[in-house]
């Protein structure tokens, strides 16, 4: 027997193991329902939030390219009514999404149900709920770049 038998060899091609269509844009969803998360956390805790990326820099002199941090501010998806509840919107990318025809905030009584509530959205997602609506937004922002 040799070592190489012991293995499971299957039969896949890397094309099918690419994440493609609608399970990357909600997977772009959750994660920023997750900054939403730690924005929210970290105002309860009087902090501020600031999301971490990595841009990639050339020198030109070397011609190496290095990663260096980026911090981006993290914009709120809610903001306190007049009677003093929080109105929470679920955004993709600049676009607010209608989760009832005509309603496409979500009323919430005080900021302590913030975060319990973001998680009850990042839930749906992940149940693909919201796939009509992402989809939907996706196809409005491609017919803006249209002729």
């Amino acid at each position: 027997m040799t070592v190489l038998s012991s293995l499971t060899m299957v039969a896949s091609d890397r094309a099918e193991m690419r994440v493609r269509g609608i399970v990357s844009m909600r997977q772009k969803l959750l994660d920023r329902i997750d900054d939403q998360i730690a924005l929210a956390k970290a105002s309860e805790a009087g902090q501020s939030f600031q999301r971490v990326k990595f841009r990639r820099v050339r020198d030109l002199e070397s011609d190496e390219v290095s990663e260096t941090a980026v911090r981006t501010r993290v914009r709120p998806w809610w903001a306190q009514d007049k009677d003093g509840s929080i109105l929470l919107w679920v955004k993709y990318g600049n676009q607010r999404l209608e989760l009832q025809k005509g309603k496409p905030a979500i009323r919430i009584k005080s900021k302590d149900e913030l975060v319990a509530t973001l998680e009850t959205v990042r839930d749906a997602v992940r149940a693909g709920e919201l796939d009509n609506l992402i989809l939907a937004a996706v196809a409005a922002f491609k017919n803006r770049f249209s002729k």
